[in-house]
């Protein structure tokens, strides 16, 4: 697109242009939709989130009437308009697959500014659609919690409910109660986890439960700019324990569960047919996720090529419980990681060396970004023969 006019208010292309531009490419059918429409258009100067624009209504899915409230859900393809992007040029979006409210207008001379800006207070507005079969106009609006009155956690549960089911009804209900009530805290929320997102499934004997690694880790926030959750602890180890039956899943008995454990969901075992509740994994002596958990995690991302040398490496960091414990924790260091590798003597076992470790010993557990937090980046090291 090669735009040669410049914005009279503006004396540069600003938004306006790129919106003027457009209107031949689009009409909703109504001469005076088209010219409100446009109008906010050519008014949005500086901030997009002023201006309206047609939305086809093949543009939506999952449109769905809540008789309660009296509009409209449904979700939006493209996201809203975000800003303008040079390099594409064309309209940066936001929240594809957003969810939106859709509510009807009774006839065309209800839009005005007025009308507009009394609708704002408690809305955003992202633009004017019309309903194929009934022919009537009506706007999209952002879609809200009517507890929470913002787009909270519950809201983007609710989005996926048509995308995953445990093939047990109470389960569902029972999955997705606990999510609906998850308003502001994702931690109170449970999720139905495929059997096939675990792997490396041992069964402890000794505690009657299995252990495994979670691909997908738990969730820990919802990602706007994704527009799905963000996860930490991928491949984090779990417990999944059976349940006898689905009538043993109850708010109190999930409560009792929490009081000693975090719980992620509820799973089936695809052979047995057994649901089965996925908790934390806790370390037998301590009770809860020290360190040698933490290490015992990422067994699967290293190995020295050795089994002996991995097995040694690896009961160092098993009896690392405490921070205090982590001094005799080894750990395998690739020789990458290295710098400025200089000789610097010899004895009866070999030649001695110097270099700098880019990483820096591992200092405590930092739950935030979770990972280890180091110290003495590019510290000195020896390296001696073994």
């Amino acid at each position: 697109m090669v735009l040669n006019s410049k914005c009279k208010k503006c004396e540069y292309i600003c938004n306006s242009i790129y919106f003027h531009q457009n209107f031949k490419n689009w009409t909703s059918g109504n001469k005076n939709i088209d010219k409100f429409i446009q109008d906010t258009q050519l008014s949005a100067h500086h901030y997009v989130s002023k201006a309206l624009e047609w939305i086809p209504y093949d543009r939506f899915y999952n449109v769905k009437y809540v008789e309660k409230i009296e509009v409209y859900r449904a979700n939006w393809i493209d996201g809203k308009i975000y800003k303008w992007d040079n390099y594409n040029q064309n309209w940066d979006r936001h929240n594809q697959n957003m969810i939106v409210t859709i509510k009807k207008l009774n006839n065309s001379k209800e839009i005005t500014i007025e009308f507009l800006n009394e609708i704002r207070k408690d809305h955003e507005i992202y633009g004017i659609t019309q309903d194929p079969e009934t022919k009537y106009y009506m706007m999209a609006l952002n879609y809200k919690c009517e507890k929470c009155n913002y787009l909270c956690n519950a809201i983007h549960f609710r989005q996926n409910f048509i995308n995953w089911t445990s093939g047990n009804e109470d389960i569902d209900k029972f999955i997705q109660y606990t999510q609906l009530s998850a308003h502001h805290y994702v931690s109170k929320a449970l999720e139905w986890i495929s059997y096939d997102r675990f792997y490396n499934i041992k069964y402890n004997e000794k505690i009657g439960v299995y252990i495994a690694n979670w691909i997908d880790g738990y969730i820990y926030k919802w990602d706007d700019k994704y527009q799905n959750w963000g996860r930490y602890n991928q491949n984090m180890i779990v417990t999944i324990k059976s349940i006898n039956n689905s009538k043993e899943i109850a708010i109190e008995f999930m409560n009792e569960i929490k009081k000693d454990n975090e719980v992620y969901g509820i799973t089936q075992n695809p052979e047995t047919k057994y649901y089965m509740i996925v908790l934390n994994y806790k370390c037998e002596k301590c009770d809860y996720i020290c360190n040698a958990i933490r290490f015992q995690q990422n067994f699967i991302n290293w190995t020295s090529g050795n089994k002996d040398i991995d097995r040694f490496i690896q009961d160092t960091q098993l009896s690392a419980h405490t921070d205090y414990g982590l001094l005799g924790a080894l750990e395998w260091i690739y020789y990458d990681r290295l710098n400025n590798i200089e000789f610097i003597a010899e004895d009866k076992f070999g030649k001695i060396y110097k270099a700098n470790w880019i990483d820096g010993y591992t200092d405590e557990w930092d739950d935030y970004v979770q990972n280890w937090a180091r110290y003495n980046q590019n510290a000195f090291v020896t390296l001696l023969p073994y």
